[in-house]
């Protein structure tokens, strides 16, 4: 006679768990309107460095000595670009700035005094998107400066003729991460809503089908303080 008691004890103690932890949710429940915008990070600052990645292509211009520059140097898969003299240097992880300096150390070592050395990003590899779902052609993207979720969405050649665009997924890894936030393009096209920035290494998913399907799962507990961007399954 008491088992009925026991399950309903049991399925409140679940929901007073659920309450504790979060929201136990699918992709349905990533955060929407204002609390997608909350989740969003400030700009970084002006003038921040980007650090140098695998596959980018640099310029390296030696101060008076042109038969040492190089105008087209990639960075190998290992971090390294390959100079006259002295050979491959480390730069992936670095600053362009930094980079210069390494360079201007190894060469006054040995060849140069006081060598002047600029590095520029040409190509940035590192600085990429991936735009999927309800789009035209979806791919990965390399981005330039700061972009928000109209141009990246453009990136793929624009929706899809049945897109579903209230319901634009942008996942980010956050804090060892991969968490999701949705828009509403339609509203940010009319002007009614922001455009919200898109930073390397975002996925933006056109439509929530899409987006369930490519996620593949159900999402870890809701957040029950504060907002933030909702958290994928497994924190990959």
């Amino acid at each position: 006679m008491n088992r009925p008691i026991d399950s309903k004890c049991q399925t409140l103690a679940a929901i007073m768990a659920c309450a504790l932890l979060g929201a136990c949710s699918t992709v349905e429940d990533a955060p929407k309107g204002e609390a997608a915008y909350a989740a969003i990070p400030p700009a970084p600052a002006v003038g921040v460095d980007y650090h140098i990645s695998s596959d980018d292509v640099l310029r390296i211009q030696i101060y008076h000595e042109p038969d040492l520059s190089l105008e087209d140097a990639q960075v190998t898969a290992a971090g390294m670009v390959r100079m006259p003299l002295i050979g491959d240097v480390s730069v992936a992880g670095l600053s362009a700035s930094e980079a210069s300096d390494v360079i201007a150390g190894r060469l006054g070592e040995r060849y140069l005094v006081s060598p002047q050395v600029t590095v520029f990003v040409k190509k940035a590899a590192g600085r990429r998107i991936t735009v999927d779902g309800e789009v035209r052609e979806p791919g990965l993207f390399p981005i330039d400066g700061r972009m928000g979720l109209l141009q990246a969405v453009a990136l793929a050649k624009g929706p899809s003729r049945l897109a579903s665009l209230g319901q634009i997924v942008v996942v980010r890894q956050a804090d060892g991460q991969r968490k999701a936030a949705m828009f509403d393009l339609s509203a940010i096209r009319k002007g009614e809503a922001p455009d919200p920035e898109i930073l390397p290494g975002d996925t933006v998913i056109v439509g929530l089908s899409r987006a369930k399907a490519i996620l593949g799962g159900a999402l870890l507990a809701v957040p029950a303080v504060g907002v933030g961007f909702i958290a994928l399954d497994g924190g990959r």
